[in-house]
């Protein structure tokens, strides 16, 4: 009985040491932006589309223009996850400040 008490404690921390692993997992919002969104936009200038410096700042506003597309920009609903998607609306952010 006490062999099986040590073997489920060290099973459960070795389950907790592979969490971050998971969590390394998250989409990266810097690489989907420059493998899908730096053909048409730069940060701190306009090319085809605007600079991301000068996009709404709404969280809501871009997760919606990118999921739903804007005048010349497609939409991405269904070539990004919805978790893609807030990667790259929190990278988006991030290079406004």
């Amino acid at each position: 009985m006490n062999n099986i008490v040590k073997a489920l404690a060290v099973l459960a921390v070795m389950g907790m040491l592979d969490t971050p692993a998971i969590a390394s997992d998250a989409p990266d919002g810097a690489k989907i932006f420059k493998k899908k969104c730096a053909m048409c936009h730069k940060v701190d200038r306009k090319k085809v589309g605007p600079a991301v410096k000068a996009m709404n700042q709404d969280s809501e506003v871009l997760r919606s223009t990118i999921a739903n597309g804007r005048k010349m920009m497609p939409k991405y609903s269904s070539k990004l996850s919805a978790e893609e998607i807030d990667a790259v609306v929190a990278y988006l952010k991030e290079q406004q400040k």
